[in-house]
This record gives structure tokens, C-alpha cells and sequence, in this order.
């Protein structure tokens, strides 16, 4: 392995959150936008690498986000989901087509057991009724299907009982 294969290693590795037990210390005025901006003290934060640092450490836990370290816990703000889903595609496999979703963050995700669809209500949404689909991301995290990605997958959706649905990795997942 060499230097290269080895900081790509552990660029993917997800850190053991669920495994931390910092001390909290109170909130940082920090909050993610609806669209996955990422602003401090009501500024954007530009800088994409700090996003992805931040992004690594964030978790959802007891009905809020923290970004989380082996010594420090502080709490953040977010609108709606952290994450967005903005573009997908298909990777082929021996067995299924898996839908690979691609967040804000440039990050992949595949559509199946690990990374189920889920339908919820969006909290910015003025009728509470209506549900939008998010993706499950590790440590309680989601990230909200774009509406330009949700209208591609509808082309493909099958309606079954006045419900769509898609699927990946041999895995149903309602799409509305």
C-alpha cells in the first residue's frame, strides 16, 4: 500500500462516534441550511474541506446534532437534513443494480439495507402531511432527495397500490 492508497484509506474510514463518550461543551453557532450550506455565526463557510472535516464528526443523538471528537461534544443547528442528495447513478453488481446517491459533499451512498429510503415529513414544509423521502446515513444522520433527483427516479418508480417505488440492491424503497 502505498501513501496515497493509505490517506484515501483513511479519508473513507468513518470514525467510531457511537463509541465516544466526550464531555459536552454547550452549543457552537453553527448551523446547516436547508440546501446543506454549512454557515458559522450566519456566515458561509467556504471552505470545502473544512465542511467535509466538520461533516466526519457530525452525529444525530437525543434529538440533536453534534459535531463529536473523542474529547469535546458541542451542539449545532439544522434546518432540515445535513446532507443532500443531489445526483445518483447506477453500479452494476453481480446480483442487483444498486442506486448509488451522491450527496452534497460529493460523497456516495448506496441505496439498500445500510442505506435505506425513508419517507418523513419535512419540518420547513407549510402542510405537515406531506412526506419527502430521505436517505439513512450513518449515526442518525439523513440526507434529503433533491427534488431534481426525486423527479428522475419517478420516471423509473412503480406504482403498486397508489404508491411508487423504487428499487436497489434487491430492496424495495417507497419513493411517495
Amino acid at each position: 500500500m502505498n501513501l496515497d492508497q493509505l490517506s484515501q484509506l483513511l479519508e473513507d474510514a468513518i470514525p467510531p462516534l457511537d463509541s465516544w463518550d466526550p464531555d459536552f461543551c454547550g452549543d457552537m453557532p453553527i448551523e446547516i441550511k436547508k440546501d446543506g450550506s454549512w454557515h458559522y455565526m450566519n456566515s458561509p463557510i467556504n471552505r470545502t474541506t473544512m465542511v467535509r472535516l466538520f461533516s466526519r464528526v457530525l452525529i444525530f443523538e437525543s434529538g440533536a446534532y453534534y459535531l463529536k471528537t473523542p474529547i469535546e461534544k458541542v451542539k449545532i443547528e439544522v434546518e432540515d437534513a445535513p446532507f443532500v442528495i443531489t445526483d445518483w447513478n447506477w453500479q452494476e453488481s453481480e446480483k442487483d443494480n444498486i442506486l448509488c446517491c451522491i450527496d452534497n459533499l460529493g460523497r456516495k451512498h448506496l441505496l439498500g439495507k445500510n442505506h435505506p429510503l425513508v419517507l418523513k415529513c419535512d419540518p420547513l414544509a407549510k402542510t405537515k402531511d406531506i412526506k419527502r423521502p430521505y436517505l439513512t446515513l450513518n449515526f442518525g444522520l439523513t440526507a434529503k432527495i433533491s427534488r431534481n433527483v426525486y423527479y428522475q427516479w419517478a420516471e423509473f418508480a412503480q406504482e403498486i397500490n397508489s404508491k411508487f417505488f423504487i428499487y436497489s440492491a434487491g430492496e424495495k424503497f417507497q419513493l411517495g
